[in-house]
């Protein structure tokens, strides 16, 4: 679990978040369970470091948010908008954890299997068309990953989501027939024959 150290924020708008970005600070939001929004800020370098440690976990499991060094909330971050063309983060969502209550949230897809594939084995290239899943439940159920064995999948060949077993409690979002991988056969190239050696 990590600890998020945020700072109230006083003040919202476009011009209040320029200012916060040029002092190193991120802007971000805690809501949910029925309490009022809260406005924070996040030291930028600091978040960063965060992210990179503990990549999706940030999604899948509840952090210690700390507020003004004090009062301390079980949150899970929602989401984040990064800018386009820098990459850098410019909004963080937190949302209060409850264990209870119901959540929709995208989760990383983990391939298992590969070293037995037949279709990989047969000069075959894994496409993955779904890196990550939207899945409801629980959010003290919430998986760190759903796993998808490819180990007996053959050229032409794809799993769809209703193919996939599903930890209990969790339901993906999306059509049952949406494809997750899928074994593409590698086109050879065309040899000219009428070309001298």
């Amino acid at each position: 679990m990590a600890v998020i150290n945020a700072k109230t924020r006083y003040g919202t708008g476009k011009g209040v978040a320029r200012k916060l970005r040029r002092e190193g600070r991120l802007p971000a939001v805690l809501y949910g369970a029925g309490q009022p929004n809260v406005n924070l800020s996040l030291q930028a370098k600091e978040w960063e470091d965060l992210l990179t440690r503990e990549k999706s976990g940030l999604r899948t499991h509840p952090q210690e948010l700390v507020l003004d060094g004090g009062s301390r909330t079980m949150v899970m971050m929602r989401g984040y908008q990064v800018h386009p063309l820098s990459g850098n983060a410019e909004h963080v969502d937190f949302v209060r954890f409850d264990p209870n209550q119901e959540i929709e949230i995208a989760i990383p897809v983990h391939l298992v299997g590969e070293e037995k594939c037949p279709g990989v084995k047969a000069g075959g290239v894994l496409q993955v068309i779904q890196r990550e899943l939207e899945i409801a439940c629980l959010a003290g159920n919430v998986p760190d990953f759903i796993e998808v064995s490819v180990a007996s999948l053959d050229i032409g060949h794809s799993i769809h989501i209703q193919d996939v077993k599903l930890p209990e409690g969790v339901e993906v979002r999306g059509e049952e027939d949406m494809t997750i991988v899928t074994v593409v056969a590698v086109r050879a190239e065309v040899v000219d024959e009428g070309a001298s050696a």
